[in-house]
């Protein structure tokens, strides 16, 4: 699931690439990441796993050309994944926001930038691509997203995986911590909701159920998971 995640969201920006020769390379590896999935998934053998390895294969055999709907397709399979699949999409304890920016500052700011913002000039040129801004994304990731991408990295990037570097709380963690970040200080508290809900929303997603703005305040006082 976490590779069509990054090739729901990479695969548009692999074609914006300038240079035609590195959007082929991009693509090329994205469709290496497909395959290697797919591969997977024959592997377990499950009429499930199965139908989604075919649905990989025909996205692979899409990936090297001009397609608008690819990254939308991705999208889909990974929602049937989620709800076909019992997952574990939310942290076991509440985030600690105060030791994911103890983290964050140890473990991404080097690449990402002090703030999340993206590193200065000449620490970006070290990179291809360089790294992003991951404080205000582009997409409507939610906490879960994000957590994927620290644990997984990214395929033909200098992003790692962190999986055996940082517990599975510590990359929570962090997450929290970026989320709270992007936003304001809170100044119309609201009742707060559970970590583990939390988990699974974006912003957007957010705004639409508590107004604009409620993420400024739900993402910094939450309560425990099951709460």
């Amino acid at each position: 699931m976490a590779a069509l995640q990054q090739v729901s969201e990479e695969y548009r920006e692999a074609l914006e690439m300038g240079d035609p020769p590195a959007v082929q390379r991009r693509l090329g590896q994205l469709g290496t990441l497909v395959n290697q999935a797919g591969g997977l998934l024959i592997a377990i053998g499950t009429p499930f796993a199965l139908e989604i390895a075919r649905q990989l294969k025909e996205v692979g055999a899409r990936i090297l050309g001009v397609d608008y709907r690819l990254a939308a397709d991705c999208r889909a399979i990974v929602d049937r994944i989620v709800q076909s699949v019992p997952l574990r999409r939310v942290p076991a304890h509440k985030p600690d926001l105060a030791n994911g920016k103890r983290l964050f500052a140890q473990a991404c700011a080097t690449c990402h930038g002090a703030d999340g913002t993206g590193p200065p000039p000449d620490v970006a040129k070290r990179f291809d691509p360089a790294a992003p801004d991951i404080l205000h994304p582009d997409f409507n990731w939610s906490p879960y997203e994000m957590f994927n991408r620290i644990t997984y990295g990214g395929i033909e990037t200098a992003m790692p995986s962190f999986e055996e570097g940082l517990s599975s709380q510590e990359r929570w963690d962090i997450v929290f911590h970026l989320f709270a970040e992007r936003w304001p200080p809170c100044t119309k508290p609201l009742p707060p909701i559970s970590s583990d809900r939390l988990a699974v929303l974006g912003d957007f997603e957010l705004g639409n159920q508590f107004g604009y703005g409620a993420a400024a305040c739900l993402r910094r006082d939450f309560l425990p998971p099951g709460r």
